[in-house]
């Protein structure tokens, strides 16, 4: 009986530990209140699906709120109002380099590498010799490093500097010697009011626009990479969540996923095959190297 007494000891000593961690699982994780700044009509989908993502025990405003725990940043326009406080911060950024962070703020960047674009304009046109990057001067320094990154294969990348009032002109001086234009997101370079000029100078010379996101492609560009509201919202939970665990942000992170958006009557007219968006994306999920530039 006397070596059994230890075993029956030990059995007891687990069930209580495993009482005392169904009781300590039970406890609901505390409540967070999120203060999203820079809000609109554009953000409606982030802000449902980010609330669906948090769920019910957690708090997504809009308004200004004194107490919130954690103020989520959707833009670089409001970021100068989210530092007049103290709270933990996260950043939706386009890319690295353009926003230096400071203590308590942590980053998720929403613009596709220029090396994922390339590799898009690749897999839609096989053949690709030549590919022509216009971009402004802090994209430059990328530019030539993903240049310099390709130069031993069968791909040149013509790098050259522009302008938002000249771009039209410097779109239709590049798409004569290359076979395919890409573009950066560059919200600077690439606006509403040389979109349609910076198409046409393309497709003049019969050349296909990757362009810096959907409302390009809806435009007239051919396609291009881009993270849904749906991504995006999943990604910062994630992040909110972890914060939550310990109190510390998780290091910056680009989009954990890019989708395709495609224009196939652009490709009928240029004559291109075109695979369907679902495929391409499926395809670049696959082989995604997440590296910027």
């Amino acid at each position: 009986m006397q070596r059994g007494a230890p075993r029956a000891s030990l059995r007891h000593r687990l069930m209580r530990l495993a009482g005392v961690l169904l009781l300590v699982c039970a406890i609901p994780a505390e409540a967070l209140t999120v203060q999203l700044l820079g809000a609109s009509a554009a953000s409606e989908e982030f802000e449902q699906a980010l609330r669906a993502r948090l769920g019910s025990s957690h708090e997504v405003v809009t308004g200004k709120v004194a107490d919130a725990d954690i103020v989520l940043v959707l833009h670089e326009g409001a970021l100068a109002e989210s530092r007049q406080s103290q709270r933990p911060r996260l950043l939706l950024l386009p890319a690295p380099g353009g926003v230096a962070l400071q203590h308590g703020e942590t980053a998720l960047y929403w613009a596709p590498a220029l090396g994922d674009q390339l590799r898009l304009a690749a897999r839609i046109m096989p053949g690709l010799r030549r590919v022509g990057l216009l971009v402004g001067p802090q994209d430059l320094a990328r530019a030539e490093a993903l240049r310099s990154g390709v130069s031993g294969q069968r791909l040149e990348l013509v790098v050259r500097q522009a302008t938002p009032a000249l771009l039209s002109r410097q779109v239709a001086d590049l798409a004569v010697t290359t076979d395919v234009l890409v573009a950066p997101v560059d919200a600077h370079l690439y606006n509403r009011d040389n979109l349609k000029p910076a198409l046409m100078a393309a497709y003049r010379q019969n050349r296909a626009f990757i362009g810096p996101n959907p409302a390009w492609v809806r435009a007239g560009a051919l396609a291009s990479l881009y993270a849904t509201p749906g991504t995006l919202a999943a990604d910062a939970a994630l992040a909110i969540l972890a914060f939550q665990e310990d109190g510390r942000w998780p290091a910056p992170s680009h989009a954990s996923r890019f989708d395709v958006i495609t224009n196939p009557q652009v490709a009928r007219a240029l004559g291109l095959r075109l695979p369907d968006a679902a495929s391409l994306t499926r395809a670049m999920q696959s082989e995604r190297e997440g590296v910027w530039p």
